[in-house]
């Protein structure tokens, strides 16, 4: 009989710690906190970048304008500008990968300008003949311009993200001297007076030139951008776009007495073909 209340015992002992070991594993999983799962990190598109530029530089040029005395205006019967090269920088900023901001230099190197008038020459105040004449002009022009652009990246394919964009700035025009070479087409008369060149010892009987001197001036300038760049790595782009970039017109050249402005250009149209690299430096 004691032995059947000793093993009764031990039973009842075994089942007491079976029972009490789930529980108190169960209140030991309580007291320690619950993992914790780390949401995978984003990486944002955004940063600021510098940018450099080299561009080729096409131009449509509006026919510049000129007073004659009595306050005329007269147009030029023809001019063009040739192309040039520039160089660019800038600093910008990558918001997300769909939309960016910069802001522009460019120095554009020297264009040559050619053009033509026709008007009158002689002095009938001296007693002179007013003659028909036609006019050669040569001069040049740099500029240096600022622009604020905005971009929409257009997703990335392969590496390659096209985009477009428009920017709105200004422009410092600085026209070299102007040559004008007159030409009066009654070669018997002296050009500047009018006068039968016989009384002037042919001198000047036929053509002149006259040198004036150049203006500058700030123009307003917008533009519209396409393109695309090309990852060389993370932080480096390729960037090949194209620019249609208007400015607008201004002072072109002083009288020959140098008493104020005689000539405007009424503006270009400039087409703009750039390579690049974009570097995201944050």
């Amino acid at each position: 009989m004691s032995s059947t209340k000793k093993l009764t015992s031990i039973w009842a002992a075994v089942l007491s710690v079976g029972i009490a070991m789930p529980m108190a594993a169960n209140a030991a999983d309580l007291l320690v906190d619950p993992p914790v799962i780390e949401a995978p990190e984003v990486k944002s598109a955004g940063g600021w970048y510098l940018r450099g530029d080299i561009t080729y530089d096409t131009y449509e040029m509006d026919k510049p304008n000129f007073s004659v005395p009595g306050g005329t205006q007269v147009a030029f019967t023809s001019a063009e500008a040739d192309e040039a090269f520039d160089i660019g920088f800038g600093v910008g900023y990558q918001f997300n990968e769909y939309f960016r901001a910069d802001l522009t230099g460019e120095y554009v190197f020297s264009s040559d300008f050619r053009g033509s008038t026709s008007g009158v020459c002689g002095d009938a105040t001296v007693g002179g003949l007013v003659q028909p004449c036609t006019s050669m002009d040569t001069s040049s022009f740099t500029a240096f311009k600022v622009m604020a652009n905005a971009y929409v990246d257009l997703g990335k394919f392969n590496g390659i993200t096209p985009y477009v964009g428009a920017g709105i700035g200004g422009a410092y025009i600085t026209w070299d001297k102007l040559n004008n070479k007159a030409t009066c087409q009654n070669a018997a008369v002296d050009c500047r007076t009018g006068l039968d060149n016989t009384l002037t010892g042919g001198t000047n009987s036929t053509t002149f030139t006259d040198v004036h001197s150049g203006e500058s001036s700030w123009r307003f300038s917008w533009a519209l951008h396409a393109g695309a760049s090309y990852d060389i790595s993370h932080n480096t782009k390729l960037d090949f776009g194209y620019t249609y970039n208007r400015i607008e017109g201004g002072d072109m050249f002083q009288w020959l007495d140098g008493s104020g402005t005689q000539g405007h250009d009424e503006g270009f149209d400039s087409h703009v073909f750039r390579a690049g690299i974009r570097y995201q430096i944050w």
